[in-house]
Formats: C-alpha cells, structure tokens, sequence
C-alpha cells in the first residue's frame, strides 16, 4: 500500500482559517506519502464555499493544493465499509432507547478509506472519532454532558467499531501545526525576546483551537511542555 495519510475537512478549515494551510507542502514532503481527501471532503471544502462570497478565497486555498497536488482526491471509496462502520457507530449510543446518530457519512468516507489503504492516519479535529476509538467510556460521559440525559450503550457494536480503528493513528490539526513548529518553519513569527518560542508556541496552538480544533487546555500545555523541552529539528 502506498504510504498516506486522509484529512477530514475539520482541520483543513481550521488550517485556512488560522492561515496556515501553507505548512501542508512542507509536511507531505517530510512525511513522504500521499495526503488524501475524499470527494465528501472536496464538496465541504471546496464546492460549497465557493457559492458563499465569506468562505470562497478560503475554498481558493484549498482548491490550489488540489492542483498543485499537495491534496489528492481519492475515489475508490469503499462503500460496503461505510455502511457497515455507520451502522455499528449510530446503533451504539441510546437516549430513551432512541440510537443517536454519533457519525455523519462524510466523516465515514475519510475512516473506511483510510482502513482500505491501511493509512498511516486519520487527521479529524473531532473529538467524537478519537473518544470512541479511545476511550468510548470518555464518549458515553461526553454524550450525557451534552444532552443531559442518561446515555444507553450496545457494548458489542462499540467494540467492534473501535477495534476495526485500532491499527489507525487520529491525529488533530494541534498536532500538524506542532510538527510545523518542531521543524522550524514558523521560526520567522517568534517575537524577539527571551520566551519568544513559547510565545510563538502558544498562539499556534490557540489559534487553531479557537478555528475549530477540539484540544483542551491541559493537552495545549503538555504539547507546549513536550515542544519547549524537545531539540529544535536539524535536517
């Protein structure tokens, strides 16, 4: 299989709209792979956008990475998989033993896409995905702060969603930035003074967060805690 990685369309936005799309070449030729989208993704990326005069120099971004092809659409888009992921998904959380419908199909295309080419990973900046991989107890107590109700679960579906994303890294949109910033390439932004790295740092991380990144505060301080500690990267 080809070496890749499958982008939903969260953390492109969340890129755009931080203006930091620009750091996608340099990472994909540092990781060496193909960085894939799905059609579902190229549609809420680009097509919609594009009619709406506030998003569309943003859908311009992205539509420039497509043909410059640091963004590739892929097409084998495993169908039989999606409906069998969406079904174990959305029948595996109950409010008033009504299923709540936890995954949306686009988002489905990216994960059963990305288990057909054997993906190195998946970059989403939902929290839902990377909960009910990792911690689906953490996604039943998510669900119930939400909807203030008592949440059900088919214990049975929900592990068998979860193993079948096992083999699968999730990555969020805090994390590319962070290798971004590990590689130097914001470098030139950091203020000139004595904690200009952690200045740089923290408004990186909090950019992308407040642009629709679901990373906590805790998780903005061990990265911040890793990063400043770490070796500058020296090719």
């Amino acid at each position: 299989m080809t070496k890749s990685i499958f982008f939903d369309t969260g953390p492109l936005i969340s890129l755009t709209m931080s203006r930091l799309l620009w750091i996608l070449p340099v990472l994909k030729e540092e990781f060496g792979g193909k960085f894939y989208i799905t059609p579902a993704v190229k549609r809420e990326l680009v097509e919609r956008p594009l009619s709406i005069k506030r998003f569309s120099f943003e859908a311009l971004q992205a539509l420039k990475l497509i043909r410059d092809g640091v963004l590739e659409v892929y097409e084998d888009i495993p169908q039989k998989k999606i409906a069998t992921l969406i079904s174990l998904a959305n029948q595996s959380f109950f409010i008033d033993k009504k299923s709540i419908d936890v995954m949306q199909e686009g988002e489905m295309e990216s994960i059963a896409s990305a288990l057909q080419q054997e993906s190195s990973a998946i970059v989403t900046d939902e929290r839902t995905l990377r909960l009910f991989v990792e911690n689906p107890s953490e996604m039943k107590s998510l669900l119930e702060r939400r909807f203030r109700k008592k949440i059900m679960t088919k214990h049975d579906n929900m592990n068998q969603f979860s193993r079948q994303l096992q083999g699968v890294q999730i990555i969020r949109s805090s994390e590319l930035v962070s290798v971004a910033f590990k590689l130097g390439l914001l470098d030139d932004y950091a203020p000139l003074q004595k904690n200009g790295r952690k200045v740089l740092l923290d408004a990186i991380l909090w950019t992308v967060k407040y642009n629709g990144c679901a990373v906590t505060e805790q998780e903005i301080d061990e990265l911040e805690n890793f990063l400043l500690k770490s070796k500058p990267y020296t090719p």
